[in-house]
């Protein structure tokens, strides 16, 4: 799909605050003008701890697998409904390895990248798995996190439409509190998630906390995500979209 422009901002979801960078300001302070460049927002804080344990993947190794951090071993995949005609690339029905960026993003490399369009159902989705046993759902404890952080671009012709979710022991059919196609009330899938606002062609930094994250009312619900049994987190798009979504840096915080 369309070029993308390697500028950035950062969004703090929920939180109340937001900045710019990347461009020349001047300032005069007593007939003295000084000349003050921005940190380049592409880039971390550099002042900022990082806790070794929180990266969730970085997408550098080009595996489809998320770091082996934490007792986590799952892996990123995509999916969409049955519509005839329907493209996805990468394609649903395995996992899905990150691409090569066009211009690199700070010392970044690659980044996962999900396009495609005509999906009239439910719609496609872009999702990582914190955990893979083949045995069946394990779940992953992340209550030691407030939330997940990364960064995230579209495409100039892709919706900016986009609905950042997690798979809770809730939500998901094996987790044995919702039922799979159950009536209204107790279905399943009904996730906690949060529209991503401001998605542009930059990149931007999103942090958004587990207790920002909503149900969209049709399912089984619950007072809150439950941190302690996640089995994924996913990239919704909506049914009739045409999408081209890039993430990078993705960590809990």
């Amino acid at each position: 799909m369309g070029k993308i422009e390697p500028r950035c901002i950062v969004i703090s979801l929920l939180l109340g605050s937001a900045c710019t960078g990347g461009e020349e300001s001047h300032a005069s302070d007593g007939g003295v003008e000084a000349e003050m460049m921005a940190a380049d927002p592409a880039c971390p804080d550099p002042s900022e701890v990082i806790d070794p344990t929180a990266v969730i993947d970085d997408m550098e190794d080009t595996n489809p697998n998320v770091l082996r951090i934490g007792d986590r071993t799952g892996a990123w995949w995509t999916a969409s409904d049955e519509t005839p005609g329907g493209t996805l690339v990468p394609p649903f029905g395995g996992p899905a390895s990150p691409e090569a960026l066009p211009e690199p993003r700070c010392g970044s490399q690659y980044a996962m990248h999900i396009t495609g369009q005509g999906y009239n159902e439910w719609g496609a989705m872009l999702g990582l798995s914190f955990v893979y046993d083949p045995a069946g759902t394990v779940f992953y404890d992340a209550s030691a996190w407030e939330g997940i952080t990364f960064w995230a671009r579209i495409g100039d012709t892709s919706t900016n439409q986009v609905r950042f979710a997690i798979t809770d022991v809730t939500s998901d059919p094996a987790g044995g509190v919702c039922v799979e196609d159950g009536p209204p009330g107790e279905a399943c899938y009904d996730t906690f998630g949060v529209p991503l606002m401001g998605l542009d062609v930059v990149w931007k930094r999103y942090k958004i906390p587990f207790r920002g994250l909503s149900q969209r009312g049709f399912g089984i619900q619950a007072e809150a995500v439950e941190s302690s049994q996640l089995n994924n987190l996913n990239f919704n798009f909506e049914p009739g979209a045409i999408f081209d979504l890039s993430i990078d840096d993705i960590a809990f915080y």
